[in-house]
């Protein structure tokens, strides 16, 4: 029986004392020259329900916490510490074989928050952009930290048209919010690209395309959105 939550833990106890108190009872019967005798009865039922249910609460509650410590080591072994967004394994794996629009997000300027207000506000920011990318994307999209201030997301069975709604949905989101340094109000943009996976082409070749139009975003001012049929979308330059 699997333990994972405090009902699970309570009924394993039940049912170990129920077997135990149904054993007792057995035993007895059967190892006693007449039977299952009224003097017998007592004892056999009130011993195993005194020991049983204080040897299976404790093991029904390492039951719970090995299972506890499981579900947290499959979510380490998925997602990245800092943020809480899947890793590139997971990412990849989620995808598998279907179709849908990808983003690939990168803060602007990001080196230079790092050195002028230090790593801490950097972290800030990217944990920041990694909650609005998480909201952005449920319940049915994934989002991923793929290293540094460099994200992508997925978004099954979506258009371009409306993968490019949504990305200037998260470009204008991302844009509005601010964190607090040393009691200055700091805020970031982002620069996104897009593509669409269906199939045709390689889904590491989509990635590229829209790492490429990433690039375009930057390279035409920042804080606008590209798609790789390199037609600039609507958005707000730096």
């Amino acid at each position: 029986m699997t333990i994972k939550n405090n009902f699970d833990k309570w009924m394993f106890v039940l049912l170990v004392t129920a077997a135990s108190v149904a054993g007792s009872l057995l035993l007895v019967g059967l190892f006693t020259e007449h039977g299952l005798e009224p003097e017998f009865i007592v004892p056999a039922i009130l011993v195993p329900m005194i020991v049983a249910p204080i040897a299976t609460l404790w093991m029904a509650q390492m039951m719970l916490r090995i299972h506890a410590l499981n579900q947290q080591l499959r979510f380490l072994v998925r997602h990245d510490q800092m943020t809480g967004l899947l890793n590139r394994g997971a990412f990849f794996e989620g995808i598998g074989g279907k179709s849908g629009a990808v983003m690939m997000l990168d803060i602007d300027r990001f080196k230079v928050i790092n050195d002028t207000y230090g790593h801490h506000a950097g972290d800030l920011i990217i944990r920041q952009v990694a909650t609005i990318l998480k909201e952005k994307s449920e319940p049915e999209g994934s989002a991923a930290r793929f290293g540094g201030e460099e994200f992508v997301t997925f978004y099954p069975n979506e258009c371009l048209a409306h993968a490019e709604l949504r990305a200037e949905a998260i470009r204008s989101a991302v844009e509005s919010q601010s964190v607090l340094v040393s009691g200055k109000s700091l805020s970031c943009t982002l620069s996104i690209g897009v593509d669409v996976f269906d199939g045709s082409r390689p889904l590491d070749e989509v990635l590229r395309s829209a790492d490429a139009a990433l690039y375009r975003a930057k390279t035409s001012g920042r804080n606008r959105i590209e798609s790789h049929d390199e037609h600039p979308k609507v958005s707000r330059a730096m």
